[in-house]
């Protein structure tokens, strides 16, 4: 009887190891599968954005037109700037367009965000009453111009210059915000080979900056 009984309790010691195991399987797999949610987001998923130009200074009543790029889960990047909500955390200094264009006010900082899928990404713009103001930037190469925006071909060579607020040529630093649609020689300004697409264009020298739209066709 003693053996019968102990052989009942080995069974039942077993059997509940088994079912802890299998709880404890569970438990791991529900969140490797949560994990893997997390980690590892879906192609069309927002998983970053990034607003351009970066830090720039604004002359009072100027306006400047900031850019939301943003990064999907498959590593791709696009502009959002017209689907995403913008602010400015002063708009005593500056107003921002739910497009994503500033309006300098007064003279002081103010932060500028770009919120898209519980999301967002931000630069500091400061307003300056003038002492050099933003930096005005041209095109050669580019078939079109509009206010802050210029168009171009794909496959085109482009010369980028930016002069002052005294209308003297400057030699600045350039950034695109989209290096697939133009990848620009940072000393050079020029942007060779570009594609379709839409990217923002940087200059800064000294401090002072200045950006344009560019849209190849």
């Amino acid at each position: 009887m003693l053996k019968c009984l102990s052989g009942i309790e080995r069974a039942r010691s077993r059997s509940t190891n088994r079912y802890r195991w299998l709880l404890a399987s569970l438990i791991l797999a529900i969140t490797v599968s949560a994990g893997c949610g997390k980690f590892f987001p879906d192609a069309t998923d927002l998983v970053s954005i990034s607003v351009t130009p970066s830090s720039s200074s604004l002359q009072l009543t100027k306006t400047q037109q900031f850019t939301a790029l943003g990064t999907f889960g498959d590593g791709t990047s696009r502009d959002i700037s017209s689907s995403a909500t913008w602010s400015s955390s002063s708009s005593n200094v500056a107003s921002i367009s739910n497009t994503g264009l500033a309006t300098a006010l007064q003279t002081g900082t103010t932060t500028i965000t770009a919120s898209q899928s519980g999301k967002s990404g931000s630069t500091i713009l400061t307003v300056t009453t003038g002492g050099g103001g933003g930096l005005t930037i041209s095109c050669s190469g580019c078939t079109g111009q509009g206010s802050s925006t210029f168009t171009a071909a794909a496959g085109s060579t482009l010369t980028f210059t930016a002069t002052n607020s005294s209308n003297q040529t400057v030699s600045a630093t350039w950034s695109s915000s989209n290096t697939t649609v133009a990848n620009i020689g940072s000393v050079t300004g020029i942007a060779a080979n570009v594609t379709v697409g839409t990217t923002t264009i940087t200059a800064n020298a000294n401090g002072t900056t200045g950006s344009v739209t560019l849209t190849v066709q």
